[in-house]
């Protein structure tokens, strides 16, 4: 099945099964996990090319695996940089030098640190997968009208060619803060303004500072000032808070940005050579009314705002493309419509506790500012909540034991038939649902999307698709104690466990959702 549909030259008309709105981080990961299911779509983008503002840079563990099971994890860790330090400074001197984000080491069932990368190299790697499973994104494409039915939707779109229209069966507003998309759907925002706390943000070039660490300057009289060296680029991210007691900020400039350097820091032999990129940042906090409109369904920034400590906002709207995309294919193929129900139900609640983590942590982070302390207000960034690990849907209809729910962790094993090392994430890896089978008894007679794989300990089992737990990690960090069954969810959350003999209950919940 081709993943795009083409213009119809005649009728200046698209037929598609989701029109994605928006080719950002967001928007791109929902494409590619719909273009490997084989969901045909298109995906427009209102800018006329690529952005090259730094914005985000933080890819938390969460969204690591994210990009395991997309397969471009490689070229993640290949292109960021794990463990950079923080040094601190009072203005010319330096204080401490230490690497201060949570979630830094690696255990056997969360293999991945967290991974600095600018939000530019992280699109162009998603670019690069979306062209390898052949899909194409449309620049300079804007939706200027949207209407829905009991069938679909169609989207009038502008583009340098001229007006045209899109005809969908649903549509997914992954266009940002100011979503046209949610505006025509007629969602409304509601939150915090807080006009105190606004930032200078650019892309600039800098000499004389070591690309080794970041460089951090805290006080109570000016507030914080940051230069982070953005991996395999030669730019660094200027950040800077502006004092609450000044009215109108100053416009962005490349001359502000070297007076504030120079008032806050002054290290000699440092100069700020040039700016890529220049930005006002004033700090909202809002959430969607609802992630639902009939048809139409906000995914990212398009449905919730929030403060950038902890380093969430990129990460949270990549999770909530991989919630959506497998939920979208399985009502495309037949699944009870129902099924995307759940998405807002698991998704909301995530970005409510992210919005009000994130602005607890900002107020900490100043808090520590005025006292001076900038190492305390580095640390109070990050901890174990912001990797993403620890997020959870009990509550959720899809989750159907009280043990269930949460993420499902990797372990190493041996393949039984080839003893070559192997871990539970490449049996997950792929768009189908997997069945751990734990103990002695082998599992057959499962359905073609349902990917079964025996468990075990004996270190003497053979056979396809068995996997030996060498060390017991698998079985320690499921908690398995007997003969049990583990459905996981596409985007590698735990559905259901089971006793073994049970494995009718399991094949029941499986075909509710399209299997």
């Amino acid at each position: 099945m081709s993943v795009m549909s083409e213009l119809s030259p005649s009728t200046h008309a698209t037929t598609t099964d989701v029109l994605i709105v928006g080719a950002g981080p967001v928007g791109m990961v929902l494409a590619c996990d719909l273009a490997r299911r084989g969901v045909s779509f298109r995906l427009v983008e209102r800018s006329a090319s690529p952005s090259t503002a730094s914005r985000a840079k933080t890819l938390q563990p969460r969204t690591l695996e994210i990009a395991d099971d997309l397969g471009i994890i490689d070229r993640v860790l290949a292109q960021g940089t794990t463990n950079i330090p923080t040094r601190h400074y009072d203005r010319a001197r330096v204080v401490s030098e230490a690497v201060e984000l949570a979630g830094g080491t690696p255990t056997p069932d969360a293999p991945y640190p967290p991974v600095w990368l600018s939000q530019p190299t992280f699109e162009q790697i998603l670019r690069d997968r979306l062209a390898e499973l052949g899909a194409t994104i449309h620049w300079a494409t804007e939706v200027t009208g949207l209407q829905q039915d009991e069938d679909g939707a169609t989207a009038t779109v502008r583009t340098p060619a001229g007006q045209s229209t899109v005809r969908a069966r649903y549509v997914v507003g992954a266009d940002g803060g100011r979503s046209t998309v949610r505006s025509l759907a007629g969602i409304e925002l509601h939150g915090t303004s807080y006009p105190d706390q606004r930032w200078h943000l650019g892309d600039v070039r800098v000499t004389g500072l070591s690309r080794h660490c970041q460089h951090l300057w805290a006080s109570a009289q000016d507030g914080l000032l940051s230069l982070f060296p953005l991996p395999g680029t030669d730019l660094w991210q200027f950040q800077a808070s502006i004092p609450a007691d000044q009215a109108e900020p100053e416009a962005p400039s490349l001359d502000l940005f070297r007076r504030i350097f120079a008032t806050r820091a002054d290290v000699p032999g440092v100069e700020i050579r040039a700016a890529e990129w220049l930005s006002l940042y004033k700090i909202n906090v809002v959430l969607a009314d609802h992630y639902r409109a009939g048809r139409i369904f906000l995914a990212g920034d398009a449905a919730h705002i929030h403060s950038p400590a902890g380093g969430q906002g990129m990460n949270t709207g990549t999770q909530d493309a991989y919630n959506l995309g497998w939920k979208l294919a399985a009502v495309l193929k037949g699944a009870d419509p129902a099924l995307l129900d759940t998405y807002e139900d698991e998704r909301r609640p995530v970005a409510r506790a992210v919005l009000d983590d994130s602005t607890a942590r900002l107020g900490a982070v100043m808090r520590a500012t005025r006292h001076n302390d900038g190492p305390r207000a580095q640390r109070g960034l990050t901890d174990e909540h912001t990797t993403g690990l620890a997020i959870a849907y009990p509550d959720s209809a899809l989750t159907h034991d009280p043990e269930a729910g949460r993420r499902a962790p990797d372990a190493p094993c041996t393949d039984a038939t080839t003893g070559r090392p192997t871990r539970l994430f490449d049996l997950l890896r792929g768009p189908h649902w997997t069945l751990l089978a734990f103990g002695a008894t082998e599992v057959r007679q499962t359905p073609s999307g349902l990917r079964t794989f025996r468990v075990t300990t004996n270190p003497a089992a053979t056979g396809p698709d068995t996997v030996i737990d060498t060390d017991g990690h698998a079985h320690r960090t499921y908690g398995i104690t007997g003969d049990e069954l583990v459905l996981i969810r596409p985007d590698g959350y735990i559905a259901a466990r089971r006793p073994t003999n049970d494995l009718a209950t399991v094949l029941a919940l499986t075909a509710t959702n399209g299997l």
